[in-house]
């Protein structure tokens, strides 16, 4: 067990061993299960990421962290992202976002299902036979004049009058299938039909689970209608089901609307497992690095060549072993166990379990470096003298590899895909340009890390972009948008952040100065964006990557930990004839560095006649979206996300 991951100061003091299926858990102090080789994994409600940890396991460094209550909350579903009580209907659905459910909610959510989904589905006629069905492949949300379900009435009262017509029953619309006149009519009656049923049945889900915004969760919606309201419903499912997504129907969400109630609940349940399970053991490689280089080989202390692992994996495998956690009917049973031996609701709830020895390369304190590539790279302006967007395609997209060094070794752990900076706009001289956000190439260090870091808007930030649309109490409401600047999981740096620092030296290579351009890697909100899209200089990771990787690094370097870093910041504003006003107290909490991180930044391949960034503003020659501020390559809207926050351009902190 590593110092600083260890549960011995956990209050509770104890911990409950488990050993696989049918053996009774044991209970033992926490440092006995320690020296018998066991992990102990925190399930309790009261539980947070070693990023947001107050105190660094025997020493006297206690820090108050500011965001660690704010986190809690909303993992057990008190507070939304501003603080402000939920609704009664209302939850957080945020696995995507850094913040995984209690097992506490979990458990309300499996219970539920027995006594008030399944019912509801019950008796709303739910087939997900009907969803299992569909080979029609993705449906996009689209805001037309006339709907499907009115065109759909058109067709089948066409095709009666057709069939009638014909001296068929007008009430058998089967009669019209492959028949030489009526057969086209038909199939195009069926085929929006059979359209029409996937949403009206993926609506009866979504009304029971009570993922719609109004009338306490079960909406206000057109049946089998791809309106507003179910698109935002739909990408409330996707979320608690940790789908990526924007809202419309895929090959994913629709099996995921047809899985059973009861292994949904258990999949989400395992999600839960993984995260604690990874931060009590303190390890970070999921496989990524082993997909990528799958030849690699390193040795370990013996001598002996070891290819790379996906050490989450086989970690979280060995815990749900040990949990009998394995299937839908034990995993509900463990439950009710576990909650029992966490004072009944799972508060201050430890279990031990062993699981598989971690690499020889794992240290207390271990050596890293991190490279990101930028894969391909446009500084082409992306807009022709006429204002029609140009195609800038990209077939090698941005990376992130960190790597520890191991007996002159350089072993990859994490390959993850990352953002690079391009096109956006910006306010200058009272208008919205564009200009190009460049991200920064060469060798950088990571000095500091910061959790639930604060995000400064800069005087060229669009008044559009510091407010937001709120639904709270029933109605809309424009409020400031404290969420972006954090701090927030929402925030334009997510839950966690580190700084690219350039060293400036002297002659004799002794540190002159140090410069901040304002480049991060943090966590993001906007996790589509990781996929296919840009940012605006900084390096974005999904927000649960980025707290896993910083809780890891933490939890294996030498660090000071200096706490809440104070701001007094405010400034009024003025949108749409109101006047809004930001004040920001803290940039974050920090962690400094003993020894800082090395950061290369490559080049990347250039594409396109420029080889350099354009340097200052261009006048926008349309209204269509610059790469880093909407979808690009093909990709669909996103109705049902926040918008993108805004990142580059900030206050460089201390």
């Amino acid at each position: 067990m590593f110092p600083k991951t260890s549960q011995r100061e956990q209050p509770a003091g104890h911990a409950w061993a488990f050993d696989g299926p049918g053996a009774a858990p044991r209970r033992l102090e926490i440092a006995a299960a320690e020296a018998e080789g066991y992990t102990v994994i925190d399930l309790g409600n009261s539980w947070v990421p070693y990023i947001f940890s107050e105190k660094t396991v025997a020493a006297e460094d206690l820090q108050p962290n500011d965001y660690r209550k704010r986190y809690i909350d909303l993992a057990n579903n008190r507070v939304d992202a501003d603080g402000e009580p939920l609704d009664r209907h209302e939850r957080n659905f945020l696995e995507l976002y850094g913040i995984p459910p209690t097992l506490q909610v979990v458990a309300g959510e499996w219970r539920a299902v027995d006594s008030e989904i399944g019912p509801c589905l019950q008796a709303a006629g739910f087939d997900p036979e009907v969803l299992r069905a569909w080979t029609g492949g993705g449906i996009a949300y689209e805001n037309k004049k006339m709907g499907d379900v009115r065109r759909l009435a058109r067709l089948k009262a066409g095709l009666e009058k057709d069939l009638k017509k014909a001296k068929l029953d007008p009430n058998d619309l089967e009669q019209a299938k492959g028949h030489p006149k009526l057969g086209k009519a038909y199939d195009n009656w069926r085929a929006l039909q059979n359209k029409v049923d996937v949403i009206d049945h993926a609506q009866r889900r979504l009304r029971c689970e009570k993922m719609f915004q109004s009338a306490e969760g079960e909406g206000t919606y057109t049946q089998g209608e791809f309106d507003s309201a179910t698109t935002h419903a739909l990408a409330q499912f996707e979320k608690k089901h940790a789908i990526m997504g924007w809202g419309h129907f895929t090959r994913e969400n629709i099996e995921a609307l047809a899985r059973p109630q009861e292994e949904s609940a258990h999949r989400r349940l395992l999600r839960v497992i993984e995260e604690r399970t990874v931060s009590a053991a303190a390890i970070l490689e999921d496989g990524s690095a082993a997909r990528w280089k799958s030849k690699f080989r390193y040795k370990d202390r013996h001598g002996e060549e070891q290819p790379l692992r996906d050490v989450v994996r086989e970690s979280v495998d060995a815990a749900v072993v040990a949990l009998d956690l394995g299937t839908p009917e034990t995993a509900r049973r463990q439950l009710d166990k576990l909650s029992e031996l966490g004072s009944g609701n799972f508060d201050d709830l430890l279990v031990a379990v062993k699981l598989p020895p971690r690499p020889d390369y794992y240290l207390e304190d271990m050596t890293f470096e991190v490279v990101i590539d930028r894969g391909d790279v446009w500084y082409d302006f992306p807009f022709d003298s006429t204002g029609k967007r140009l195609s800038q395609p990209r077939e090698r997209y941005p990376h992130i590899t960190v790597y520890t060094v191991y007996e002159g070794q350089k072993i990859p752990l994490i390959h993850w895909r990352t953002t690079i900076g391009s096109w956006r706009s910006e306010m200058y001289n009272g208008s919205e340009h564009y200009k190009y956000k460049d991200s920064d190439v060469g060798p950088r260090v990571w000095k500091e890390i910061v959790a639930a870091p604060v995000w400064i808007p800069p005087a060229t930030t669009p008044p559009r972009e510091l407010v937001r649309r709120k639904w709270k109490d029933g109605r809309v409401r424009t409020v400031v948008n404290n969420a972006e600047f954090g701090p927030s999981y929402t925030s334009a740096y997510g839950l966690v952040a580190a700084y690219h620092i350039k060293e400036i030296k002297n002659p004799d290579g002794t540190l002159k100065a140090d410069f901040d351009n304002s480049i991060r890697t943090h966590g993001s909100v906007d996790y589509m964006s990781i996929l296919r899209r840009y940012s605006h200089g900084c390096h974005r990771l999904y927000n649960m990557s980025a707290v896993r990787l910083f809780s890891f690094i933490l939890g294996h370097r030498q660090f000071v930990r200096e706490g809440q870093i104070k701001l007094g910041f405010s400034r009024e504003f003025v949108h749409e004839d109101q006047t809004f006003k930001i004040a920001l107290k803290t940039r974050g909490y920090r962690y400094k560095l003993v020894q800082p991180i090395a950061v290369d930044v490559t080049e990347g391949r250039i594409k396109g006649t420029r080889k350099t960034p354009l340097e200052g503003y261009i006048p926008k020659p349309n209204n269509t979206p610059a790469p880093a501020d909407g979808p690009v390559e093909g990709q669909l809207p996103a109705p049902a996300e926040p918008a993108v926050p805004v990142e580059n351009n900030v206050l460089s902190p201390g």
